[in-house]
């Protein structure tokens, strides 16, 4: 082979680490580039000349340099940089968002896109679009509006508290039952037979009714005993006298419910200043332990906004009272300015023995606005029977209110949101968001396959395959973030230490070219 198999090998060895410190200086180049992944040389001997066969026969050969071997890319994922961007994007996976231009699709690892001036998203490098899985352009909606919508579902969830503490409220009822033997109490029922006489009433015997009217006017009249009668019933009916029970505005109306409790009840929604007390008179000779019969009541306001068919928000002020055991009723009012409330009660919502929904008599209520000539009827959800997904009646404070409502106002666009699937969305004003476009996202089966076009952009060849187009979320894909790019994953550790790697096989390569010069310079000066 003679001495120039050593320069052509020391040339092949030069050119390769020259090429070696190429990609190194590439790689470093682009340590802060977004979505860079770095690539790798690899080195392969070229062919060698067998000299001869070795009487063991193995080949005695001779190498003749070497080549390069391959040059891949490193598609590790990069570290994911915040940029607050809304229109940042970075995948967490393997895919490629998808970026058309001049008719052909482009792969890239960078989602940092802007707006042009047709509000279509584009790369921000390129100007080519961005293409969703439908294939289109997608465009982002900066001058839409949403009209306004009525309400027509309305979910109540929360607790109404179990007992009933207020001394004054709109409906109050004795803390616990009349009973005689056990049994409860109807109007039938003789004063001297219930179970908490102590000492039966004789002629004469009082038992003083006090209290406020639910207009707060005081009360304090008496019930004598014989004279105004001597049963559960003749006392109501001196109550209701007392109450004014036929004042259809400022009275109250008493009864007895099936329970054995007295319930006294605003003939009026709305107020809150009923109270009363049942005293013995003081020379009494029979007594009753009136103290285990006290009236306490309970009352819970909250309000929920209800959007009428032009998308005007109402203010509507929902008050909950408690009406016997495990028994509410739902009253509804706003102000006179909106409107009126065709129907505006919801009686008879009842809870079972451990706090769940029961039932309720109704769950509709129906609002005539001012300047609409149509009723809008609006369906309360109050929650599912036997489960406590919506209203509860618990020991504790009380917290029921509206957690949702269908209806809005009229909006204008705000802002645009991503979703880890791809999904981007436009938020408006008035809280609504909708679906603007699904992100594209593609899969290859050999990353090492693509070509490089610049601009952080791939092409597919034949050694990538054709492109796999999924959505984000799905399998290997990974997931979309909004306000963040890739970060390059150049490790600069590791390229340091190529680079001297490079620069020592590069002189050692200089070094056998300048023996072999050497050489023949001294064979040449064998003759003189």
């Amino acid at each position: 082979m003679g001495l120039g198999g050593a320069l052509y090998s020391g040339v092949s060895g030069i050119r390769a680490h020259q090429n070696m410190l190429d990609v190194i200086g590439n790689n470093l180049a682009n340590i802060n580039t977004y979505g860079y992944k770095s690539s790798r040389l690899l080195f392969s001997d070229l062919l060698s000349q067998t000299m001869s066969t070795g009487t063991n026969g193995n080949p005695m050969q001779v190498g003749k340099g070497v080549k390069i071997g391959s040059a891949s890319s490193n598609f590790s994922q990069g570290t994911l940089e915040a940029t607050n961007n809304a229109l940042d994007f970075a995948i967490q996976g393997e895919g490629f968002f998808v970026i058309n231009g001049g008719g052909k699709d482009f792969f890239s690892r960078v989602g940092a896109f802007d707006t042009d001036a047709d509000n279509y998203l584009i790369d921000s490098n390129t100007g080519y679009k961005v293409v969703d899985t439908n294939g289109n352009n997608i465009s982002v909606p900066y001058n839409s509006t949403v009209s306004g919508k009525a309400t027509s579902k309305v979910s109540l969830t929360g607790n109404l508290d179990a007992s009933a503490a207020n001394e004054t409220s709109e409906v109050v009822m004795t803390i616990s039952a009349l009973t005689s033997s056990s049994t409860a109490a109807t109007t039938t029922t003789t004063l001297n037979s219930l179970d908490t006489n102590t000492t039966d009433y004789v002629a004469t015997d009082t038992i003083l009714i006090t209290g406020t009217k639910p207009d707060g006017t005081s009360v304090s009249t008496t019930f004598t005993y014989s004279t105004d009668g001597t049963t559960v019933g003749d006392l109501i009916t001196k109550i209701n006298t007392a109450f004014s029970s036929t004042d259809t505005t400022n009275g109250a109306t008493a009864s007895i419910d099936s329970s054995g409790k007295i319930v006294v009840k605003s003939n009026k929604s709305g107020k809150d200043n009923l109270s009363i007390t049942l005293t013995d008179g003081g020379s009494n000779t029979g007594k009753t332990t009136w103290t285990n019969h006290n009236f306490r009541g309970a009352t819970y306001t909250t309000s929920v906004d209800i959007y009428d068919s032009q998308g005007t928000r109402h203010t509507v002020t929902m008050r909950f009272v408690k009406v016997g055991d495990n028994k509410w009723d739902l009253t509804a009012s706003m102000d006179s300015s909106n409107g009126t409330i065709s129907t505006s009660k919801i009686s008879g919502i009842a809870f079972n023995g451990d706090g769940t929904f029961s039932t309720s008599g109704s769950n509709q209520l129906a609002f005539k606005f001012n300047g609409i000539t149509s009723t809008q009827s609006v369906i309360f959800n109050l929650g599912t029977s036997g489960k406590s997904d919506g209203l509860t009646q618990n020991g504790g404070d009380s917290t029921a209110a509206a957690t949702s409502q269908d209806g809005y106002e009229y909006g204008s666009f705000d802002s645009l949101s991503v979703g880890s699937d791809g999904i981007i969305e436009a938020l408006y004003t008035n809280g609504i968001t909708q679906t603007v476009a699904t992100l594209k996202i593609a899969l290859f089966n050999n990353l090492s396959g693509l070509s490089k076009q610049g601009d952080n952009l791939y092409a597919q060849t034949t050694a990538s395959g054709e492109a796999i187009y999924v959505t984000a979320g799905s399998g290997r894909a990974g997931s979309v973030s909004s306000g963040y790019l890739e970060g390059s994953n150049v490790d600069m550790a590791t390229e340091l230490t190529s680079l001297i790697t490079a620069q020592r096989g590069f002189q050692l390569n200089t070094k056998v070219i300048t023996t072999a010069d050497e050489i023949l310079s001294d064979t040449v000066n064998l003759k003189r």
